[in-house]
């Protein structure tokens, strides 16, 4: 009867963090030339990542220059286990008091692994 009552706890917890499971992406972005010749201004203007699942789907995630302050804008977002092996489209605004700058191609991460950090390209640059 104990023996049963582990294998029983041991599958329901199992399954539980199972459900629980959820995939971390670091987005980063390198604003340094944009900072350089002023087509950001940090307080006035800010950098944000919108995407095709949710939570980035239904609000842009803003991202911060955090220690040490080296022009790379990050934020980490954690998205539904039940994105599992899927490919995530995203891209990166950078909003102005009048203005807001899209990207003009989709940037893709396929969710494959539980913790992902993305390169720190050029906003609107894309490595092939």
């Amino acid at each position: 009867m104990k023996k049963l009552l582990f294998v029983t706890a041991t599958l329901i917890l199992t399954s539980t963090i199972a459900v629980y499971a959820q995939h971390k992406v670091t987005f980063q972005i390198n604003l340094k030339p944009m900072l350089e010749d002023s087509t950001f201004i940090p307080g006035q203007d800010y950098v944000q990542v919108t995407g095709s699942f949710s939570p980035i789907s239904t609000r842009p995630v803003r991202l911060y220059d955090t220690n040490p302050v080296d022009s790379i804008y990050t934020a980490e977002v954690r998205f539904s286990s039940r994105y599992s092996n899927q490919e995530l489209q995203y891209n990166f605004e950078i909003v102005s008091p009048d203005s807001k700058k899209k990207e003009r191609l989709p940037r893709k991460v396929s969710l494959r692994s539980r913790e992902i950090e993305l390169q720190p390209l050029y906003f609107d640059a894309f490595a092939w």
